[in-house]
């Protein structure tokens, strides 16, 4: 017989009793190493998007932030100097079907590890050690700064509904952890007064807030007190973990140098910038952001905080309407940054009030006929850029651009980049493209003049190019306001 240390006989392993202490957590380190390899496996997957990013220099943008190019005035040139082949894009899956994949997948892993756990199949204590596992993976999609979706190519926001089925997951094995220890509880007639026991279920009652507060309602319509929810939630599950068991700290610190690391990065690609609000209507605003040069590609958006009243704490992303100042046809963008909100919310509304209001001093000094007084000045905070396309439009022929009311500022930004690659910089990059159709879908007429000079400026820099056909289209849904229509090369309404 096999003896310890001590020389007390080690009994043999069918005789000994069950330490859940000792016999899981090696499971929850298996678990972990799944994950790990399939995210490798992903990003192996991915690396022809990683290249396509490094080459479009999106990866670049994504790490160093805005900036302003001092030299810009030298370098800087006027913008003013110098058939329906369509075929239908291959077929993939809907949103319904790729979370529903989602949903099997995960909680087919989730019950195939509890059955590959201890003997006994004791699910009680299990899925305890599966929850720590699913910490760290969890953390690592939730931030702006992915490590795994920049190796992977891609914006965060791509891999969002990965972080938010993640939790849910942790949900699961919480639940099923949390229920079965009840019910033995319950069989035995043992009461629930044990501090382990307490700060068990107080920890799933704050997983329980942050699970209800983070369904697509709450996010729609109370995002602050989702996203308040969210950080303290985190916080005080983290405390109470360590308090209901000392296993959670190993699990913890991943999770917390994620985060970490998107933090440093974020407060490293701050930028704080004079800017300019300018109300188009009631409905619509447009911010132009002074002395921003290079640091992003067509297709990003940036996070815009407005320091104005008690916003101050309000973070939007808001899409890039224009290419860098190199590329971009538009002749109002020289070293600016040109983004637009339409009125959809408390923080949209205020921001276009605050664009509207013209108080009696101003208006006595501004010009009625003078452009460039037009506007209220403000400062603002910029986080990114973010995002962005993870293909090149310019490697195909014939390209079919669609967007539905405020899309436009994605769109919009997309083709000036497209545009001015074929005609200020005569396809350097080997763009094949030679036809763009641009369809846009809009309520009235006077949605037109959210951006009728930006459109104006590509549509002629377009026109003047024999190579590059490019021919707009204006739904509109609703025929009022027709004299808003502004006249634009090569459309139709």
């Amino acid at each position: 017989m096999a003896v310890d240390e001590n020389g007390i006989p080690i009994p043999p392993e069918e005789l000994q009793i069950y330490n859940s202490s000792l016999q899981d957590p090696p499971y929850a380190k298996k678990f972990a190493f799944v994950w790990v390899a399939a995210a490798a496996f992903c990003v192996l997957l991915a690396s022809p998007r990683l290249w396509r990013s490094l080459r479009s220099g999106r990866f670049f943008a994504g790490v160093r932030g805005i900036g302003e190019d001092f030299e810009r005035d030298s370098k800087y040139e006027s913008v003013l100097a110098g058939g329906n082949n369509y075929s239908p894009p291959s077929s993939s899956p809907t949103t319904k079907q790729r979370i529903a994949t989602i949903v099997r997948g995960w909680c087919s892993a989730l019950i195939t590890w509890s059955l590959y756990s201890p003997p006994l199949l004791r699910l009680d204590v299990g899925h305890r050690y599966l929850t720590l596992a699913q910490i760290p993976f969890v953390f690592l999609l939730a931030t702006k700064n992915n490590v795994l979706a920049t190796l992977m190519g891609r914006g965060y926001e791509k891999l969002n509904f990965l972080h938010r089925w993640a939790g849910r997951g942790i949900f699961l094995s919480t639940t099923i952890h949390g229920s079965l220890w009840i019910k033995s509880h319950l069989k035995m007639g043992v009461g629930f007064k044990d501090s382990k026991e307490m700060t068990g279920l107080a920890s799933y009652a704050v997983l329980c807030v942050m699970v209800l507060l983070s369904l697509r309602p709450a996010r729609r319509f109370v995002y602050q007190v989702f996203f308040i929810s969210h950080v303290l939630g985190f916080v005080s599950f983290f405390v109470v973990m360590c308090y209901h068991t000392p296993y959670a700290s190993p699990w913890i610190f991943p999770a917390l140098a994620f985060y970490g690391l998107d933090v440093f990065l974020r407060f490293l690609r701050y930028r704080f910038k004079p800017a300019t609000l300018v109300a188009v209507d009631r409905t619509f605003t447009q911010i132009v952001i002074d002395r921003c040069d290079i640091g992003w590609v067509a297709g990003q958006h940036v996070r815009l905080r407005v320091l104005f009243g008690t916003r101050v704490f309000e973070s939007h992303p808001l899409s890039i309407c224009n290419a860098p100042a190199s590329i971009s046809n538009i002749t109002t963008s020289r070293g600016q940054i040109l983004l637009g909100a339409r009125v959809v919310g408390d923080w949209t509304k205020a921001l276009n009030d605050m664009a509207s209001r013209i108080d009696e001093e101003s208006d006595a000094e501004r010009c009625c006929d003078d452009e460039k007084n037009k506007g209220k000045e403000v400062m603002v905070m910029i986080d990114g850029p973010y995002g962005g396309i993870s293909f090149d439009l310019g490697t195909y022929e014939h390209v079919l651009l669609v967007a539905g009311g405020a899309g436009i500022t994605f769109t919009l930004g997309v083709l000036d980049d497209l545009v001015g690659r074929i005609v200020r910089l005569g396809r350097a990059g080997g763009e094949k493209t030679t036809k763009i159709e641009f369809a846009w879908c809009i309520k009235s007429f006077g949605c037109i003049q959210w951006f009728a000079s930006q459109i104006e400026d590509v549509a002629n820099a377009a026109a003047k190019c024999p190579s590059l056909e490019l021919h707009m289209k204006f739904f509109v849904t609703c025929l009022c306001d027709p004299e808003a229509l502004p006249d634009i090369p090569n459309s139709e309404v």
